[in-house]
């Protein structure tokens, strides 16, 4: 069972949205487009906020769905056997990076993680969150945010592992202290964030990494 879940999660990961939206709704197909990556941001860009706002949520959602699930069962005293919720989190953002349905080469791992941690721990995910935002704010660039975002996401995970609550309900909302798959699995979202990041980080150091519009001055 565990590990059928953890397949059926990487699938969902691996649903390719924004490539679905794209030629559904616009007879386009976003890797032709844009940067050429089916993520979130790449669709928001090339096809707007109509279309490519709901990419971002049902990419956030992929993250969420089976982690909220198995969460709540194990809360309520069901799904003893499986494994800890974020496993599954985890396989969602590894089908989401590299689908089997597009040759491997999917999105960026950030609304999946993103969803991921919201589900399990709002606090942690929240923190990633704001750290992307405050960071967009400073700068506009969205590959810097999400790398900002990340390791923001990383470090509280870190913290409330060391110093996190033990009892309900405090621990719905931040996560449990010791519990290892806290600190391994955002560590492994913000690793996969930074790789697939790589050339967006090439880039920055050309000075030709563009801006989103509305941080774009030129």
């Amino acid at each position: 069972m565990n590990y059928l879940l953890i397949g059926v999660a990487y699938l969902v990961g691996a649903i390719p949205v924004s490539l679905i939206v794209g030629k559904v709704f616009l007879g386009i197909d976003i890797r032709e487009h844009g940067s050429k990556n089916p993520g979130s941001t790449n669709a928001i860009r090339v096809m707007g906020k109509k279309y490519g706002v709901p990419v971002f949520i049902f990419d956030v959602l992929k993250g969420a769905i089976l982690v909220l699930i198995v969460h709540i069962g194990q809360l309520n005293g069901a799904f003893e056997e499986l494994f800890h919720p974020l496993v599954y989190g985890m396989a969602a953002i590894v089908g989401h990076v590299y689908p089997v349905f597009i040759k491997f080469k999917g999105g960026k791992a950030v609304a999946t993680s993103l969803g991921t941690f919201l589900a399990y721990a709002p606090v942690i995910g929240l923190a990633g969150a704001f750290g992307f935002l405050i960071s967009l704010k400073q700068n506009g660039w969205v590959s810097v945010s999400s790398t900002v975002g990340a390791f923001s996401l990383s470090t509280v995970a870190i913290l409330v592992y060391v110093f996190g609550p033990m009892d309900l309900p405090w621990t719905i909302i931040m996560g449990t202290r010791g519990i290892l798959e806290i600190p391994i699995i955002a560590l492994i979202g913000t690793t996969l964030i930074i790789i697939r990041h790589k050339k967006n980080y090439q880039r920055l150091r050309a000075g030709t990494e563009p801006k989103i519009a509305s941080f774009n001055k030129k």
